[in-house]
């Protein structure tokens, strides 16, 4: 479950960030706990962000350098636990923004949350589930809580992508699409591509559930773009499912 290559990376479409301030990545932590209150599935289970054991302090995890994010479950007294972890090196790296921050939390928790399919022996939604689940169920509502909204400019594919739907109005439709981008440029950064513009054009014809497997980076913008427009997930890496 712990893993780097599932982060997503901010890349604003015509300037830079600087990464997350403190300040903000508590905004961003607020907004992920809101979110949860209204998906949780039942009272006994609970969500822990940057937990912090006895003799750490409360900055600890954002003080860590390591650009990681990653997700725990466990369970006790009845009880079901998700811990997510996002690292301050991630948030503090240039390019991410609250949007794009708040995408990474999303996608944690749809390991939690997501449901089927899931990793094989695990309870732990696997990383194409984890992508569907966090902009189809997650981030349109998480970003109704996040107080912090950059300012961006909307490229042709935002608008040619959301006019694809009719789900969310077109300024929060082209906000979930401006998170993508933090994808686009993690996927860069470990050397792979994806563009808003094309799609994949792979079909699978099995699930692979490997604790280790992730769809290549287009299938998995793909996966991202089905769930803001509402369609299945796509074939790329769920047999069965829909192209772009």
């Amino acid at each position: 479950m712990l893993f780097l290559r599932c982060l997503f990376l901010f890349t604003l479409c015509s300037y830079a960030q600087a990464g997350v301030s403190y300040n903000k990545f508590l905004q961003v932590k607020k907004a992920i706990h809101l979110t949860f209150e209204e998906l949780r599935p039942h009272p006994s289970q609970k969500l822990y962000i940057n937990r912090i054991t006895q003799g750490l302090s409360e900055s600890y995890w954002w003080d860590v350098s390591m650009v990681h994010a990653s997700y725990v479950r466990s369970e006790s007294n009845e009880f079901i636990e998700h811990n997510i972890y996002l690292m301050g090196g991630l948030a503090r790296m240039e390019g991410i923004s609250p949007e794009g921050l708040l995408l990474i939390g999303c996608h944690e928790l749809g390991h939690g949350l997501g449901g089927e399919p899931r990793k094989k022996g695990s309870l732990s939604s696997t990383e194409g589930q984890a992508d569907y689940f966090a902009t189809q169920i997650c981030l349109p509502i998480a970003l109704k809580h996040l107080n912090s909204k950059t300012p961006f400019k909307t490229k042709s594919s935002y608008s040619s992508i959301c006019l694809r739907q009719t789900d969310y109005e077109m300024s929060l439709c082209q906000r979930m699409v401006f998170a993508l981008e933090s994808e686009i440029a993690i996927f860069k950064s470990t050397g792979e591509t994806a563009d808003l513009t094309k799609s994949s054009q792979e079909v699978v014809d099995e699930l692979n559930l490997s604790s280790n497997f992730y769809p290549k980076a287009q299938c998995r913008l793909d996966t991202m773009i089905n769930g803001i427009l509402g369609l299945r997930r796509p074939q790329c890496w769920y047999p069965g499912g829909e192209l772009l």
